[in-house]
């Protein structure tokens, strides 16, 4: 699943992405509370995919801002598509015909983002302060979150640690895009950064990935697919 984590302010505590159904947006949120319990909680999602933004909806049952891309706009029958998807999974035939992946689904229902974001911002979070950055590529929607003050990076699938990146939902033009988003991403020479997906990385192994994510995206815009 996705990698979500918290930022924590005097005042606030940003959760970064939400997980990908209720379930897990609410121990997300039990993890979040505990650090710092009388702060106000809002969140994140740094894409539109469903492992990021499928916790949304316990966020909004507990009142809960949530900021994305301004573009953000899933619904009903894409959760549809996600289930069956996830069904397909599903080897054994008892388990299907008793619909186990409404398990899964319990109670996740799609909410998107209310706070939208249309260009680079920054959230106060009461002492700390937190830079939110436009870096599409992987998506048109994607945004990774900055901390200046600790040099650490949220990235989203913009970049992920051992795994193959997803090139599906884009073309060359995108692609293109996503290698532009990584250049901003080493502007910052961050010292940790949280990928979507994989271990954390510091030092060497951030430009073993920025390296590997970059031939990999070279090598399908030369190809023309991926």
């Amino acid at each position: 699943m996705v990698n979500s984590g918290f930022i924590v302010g005097d005042k606030k505590t940003l959760i970064v992405d939400s997980g990908g159904n209720y379930l897990s947006g609410k121990t997300i949120y039990g993890y979040a509370k505990a650090v710092k319990p009388d702060n106000e909680l809002i969140a994140i999602n740094t894409e539109p995919h469903f492992d990021h933004v499928g916790g949304n909806c316990f966020f909004d049952e507990m009142g809960m801002s949530i900021y994305g891309h301004h573009k953000i706009n899933r619904n009903d029958n894409e959760l549809e598509g996600v289930k069956k998807e996830y069904r397909q999974c599903i080897t054994s035939d008892l388990r299907k015909n008793h619909n186990e992946e409404e398990l899964v689904f319990y109670k996740t229902k799609v909410i998107n983002p209310n706070i939208k974001i249309s260009s680079d911002t920054t959230i106060d979070l009461g002492g700390i302060e937190v830079d939110i950055i436009l870096t599409p590529g992987h998506t048109k929607m994607n945004l990774s979150i900055y901390i200046k003050e600790d040099n650490v990076l949220f990235c989203g699938d913009k970049l992920v640690s051992d795994y193959f990146p997803n090139l599906e939902d884009g073309g060359i033009e995108d692609w293109k895009e996503w290698l532009s988003s990584i250049e901003k991403i080493k502007t910052l020479s961050p010292t940790s950064i949280i990928p979507g997906h994989g271990e954390v990385m510091t030092g060497e192994k951030i430009e073993e990935e920025i390296g590997r994510i970059r031939s990999i995206l070279d090598e399908a815009i030369k190809l023309g697919n991926a």
